[in-house]
């Protein structure tokens, strides 16, 4: 873990202190789509050629808790 320098870190709190709840939910949901798409890109670079819906499953398995995405499966292939 990185070591923080006090005086930036009580700049830091500040800051998030003077937001609007929903302004931190805004920065909260941005991080969590920017790891989406991180996921998903890498992914697609160690396989080019996936199918859409095993994109989406590859994805759903990196993100979620252990085992979730794979109670998803069952549904995902009765879509067809």
């Amino acid at each position: 873990m990185a070591v923080r320098d006090p005086a930036t870190e009580w700049v830091r709190v500040q800051t998030y202190r003077r937001m609007t709840p929903s302004e931190r939910i805004d920065i909260a949901a941005q991080m969590y789509e920017d790891a989406i798409a991180l996921v998903r890109s890498s992914i697609l670079y160690r396989s080019p050629g996936i199918a859409p819906d095993d994109l989406e499953y590859e994805v759903r398995r990196r993100v979620l808790p252990r085992g979730l995405a794979e109670l998803t499966e069952p549904m995902r292939r009765a879509r067809g």
